[in-house]
């Protein structure tokens, strides 16, 4: 775990997305991820577009709940590192 600037608890995931999305739709799919409870940041990644960085607070949700909540939306995903 990492200590953010503002003192909150911070933990990254790395999460591949199986789907492709075209511009739209990978914005709007990070703009959801970002609303999740707990979470700080979801990117979708330019150079590798099915893997998405997802910064959340422990304290507040569990890296298990961020990817149901991923799955919930409809993609299939899964974890593949802890950063």
């Amino acid at each position: 775990m990492k200590q953010s600037s503002n003192t909150l608890n911070q933990s990254d995931i790395v999460i591949h997305i199986n789907e492709k999305m075209d511009s739209q739709h990978r914005s709007q799919f990070s703009n959801k991820v970002s609303k999740l409870d707990g979470v700080v940041s979801a990117v979708l990644q330019k150079k590798c577009p099915q893997l998405m960085i997802v910064a959340y607070n422990p304290l507040k949700t569990k890296a298990f709940k961020v990817i149901n909540g991923i799955r919930k939306t409809g993609m299939q995903a899964q974890i593949v590192s802890w950063l």
